[in-house]
C-alpha cells in the first residue's frame, strides 16, 4: 500500500520539479512519489521530454508577437497526424471494452502534454525576454561607464536644418581609440547609405568612422580610424553619405557639436 497519498495538485508540483521551482520539501515529496507511483514517473518523463524539446522550436532571435500561435498550431497539427496514423492499427484489434480504454489513455496524455507545452513555451518566451532585458541593461551600464570617465572627451550633438529633431551624445576613449555615440530621433538610413563622423579642427575634416542606427534611439560603437579623432579640442560633425562614396564629406550635415 502506498504510504503517501497523492494530493490534488501533484501535476502542478511535477511541473515545478521540471522547472526547478520547488522548495526542498516539495522536491522531496515528488522524489518519493516517483518510487511509489508509476503514473508519476511516466508523467514526469513526458513533461521533461516536452520541456527539453521546446527550445529547438524557437529561433535564436527575439520572438515576433505571433510566434506562440504558430508554434502551438504546429504542435497541434502534429498531434492530429499522430492520432490519425494510429487509428488503422487500433481498428485491426478486437473491440472489447479494455481496447477503448487503451485508445483513450494516449489521447488524454496528449492533451495534457499540449497543456504543459503551452505553459513551457510561455516560460521560454519569458526567459528570452529576460535575457534581452539583461543584455540591454549591460549595454546601458557600459554606456554610463564610458560617459563617466573623466579623461574621455564628451560631445553634445545638436540637429541641423536637415534633421532638426535629432540629437546625440558622443564619447571618445583616447586609450582604447573608440567612439561611442547615442543618437535620438536620428532616422535609420537605407542599406546603401551611412552616417559618417568627422573631426574638424584647423585642417580639412578627418574621417572618424561611420554608423547606421537601427531605430530612432540607438547606440553605436566602433574603433576610430585616425588618432586625430580623439583630440578633445576638435568639433565633431555627422553627415549622411552614400556608403560607396570615398571618405570625403559631401552629404547633408545632420548633427554637430559646438565649435
Amino acid at each position: 500500500m502506498n504510504s503517501t497519498p497523492l494530493p490534488e495538485n501533484w501535476r502542478s508540483l511535477l511541473a515545478g520539479y521540471v522547472l526547478n521551482d520547488l522548495t526542498d520539501h516539495e522536491a522531496t515529496l515528488v522524489e518519493q512519489w516517483l518510487d511509489q507511483y508509476p503514473e508519476v514517473a511516466s508523467e514526469l518523463e513526458a513533461l521533461q521530454s516536452t520541456w527539453e524539446s521546446l527550445p529547438t522550436l524557437l529561433p535564436p532571435v527575439a520572438p515576433s508577437p505571433g510566434v506562440r500561435d504558430r508554434v502551438m498550431a504546429a504542435v497541434q497539427n502534429t498531434a492530429v497526424q499522430n492520432a490519425a496514423a494510429q487509428t488503422p492499427d487500433l481498428a485491426l484489434e478486437p473491440i472489447p471494452a479494455p481496447a477503448i480504454v487503451r485508445r483513450r489513455l494516449p489521447l488524454g496524455k496528449l492533451v495534457l502534454a499540449l497543456g504543459w507545452a503551452a505553459t513551457g513555451l510561455a516560460l521560454v518566451l519569458a526567459l528570452q525576454e529576460n535575457q534581452r532585458l539583461r543584455l540591454a541593461l549591460t549595454q546601458q551600464e557600459a554606456v554610463v561607464a564610458s560617459f563617466s570617465q573623466p579623461g574621455n572627451p564628451l560631445y553634445t550633438l545638436s540637429g541641423t536644418d536637415a534633421e532638426p529633431q535629432a540629437s546625440g551624445r558622443l564619447v571618445v576613449n583616447p586609450d582604447a581609440q573608440t567612439a561611442l555615440i547615442v543618437t535620438t530621433d536620428l532616422p535609420p538610413l537605407s542599406p546603401d547609405q551611412v552616417y559618417r563622423l568627422w573631426a574638424l579642427a584647423d585642417s580639412d575634416p578627418v574621417f572618424c568612422g561611420q554608423f547606421n542606427p537601427k531605430a530612432g534611439q540607438n547606440t553605436n560603437q566602433w574603433i576610430l580610424p585616425n588618432a586625430a579623432c580623439s583630440d578633445g579640442s576638435v568639433q565633431m560633425l555627422v553627415t549622411a553619405e552614400r556608403a560607396a562614396d570615398p571618405p570625403i564629406p559631401a552629404g547633408d550635415l545632420v548633427l554637430q557639436s559646438r565649435s
